[in-house]
């Protein structure tokens, strides 16, 4: 999904900026949009790449047996926790 974002964010972004350079009298007006609209498109791809590949930068967030579940299951076995919950009982 992402991946298909990128290309037609690069796609799009080109066009556009070829489109404004194309259309260039030799005021600049043009030039100028052209350059900005090149910037942005950098700027888009480059956030859409470090988005796409986040998941290889941090696998231990997408490890089947993160350390978020096994936390949880030892405060919930914790001696405190257990001594809690009988003083809570009574």
């Amino acid at each position: 999904m992402v991946s298909m974002a990128l290309i037609l964010v690069i796609i799009v972004g080109l066009l556009v900026a070829l489109s404004f350079f194309s259309m260039e009298e030799g005021i600049g007006d043009y030039k100028r949009k052209g350059v900005t609209t090149l910037i942005l498109t950098g700027i888009i791809s480059i956030f859409l790449t470090i988005l796409a590949t986040a998941k290889l930068w941090f696998t231990h967030l997408w490890k089947k047996n993160s350390t978020h579940d096994r936390h949880k299951n030892h405060t919930k076995h914790h001696p405190t926790i257990k001594e809690r919950e009988f003083r809570g009982k009574r």
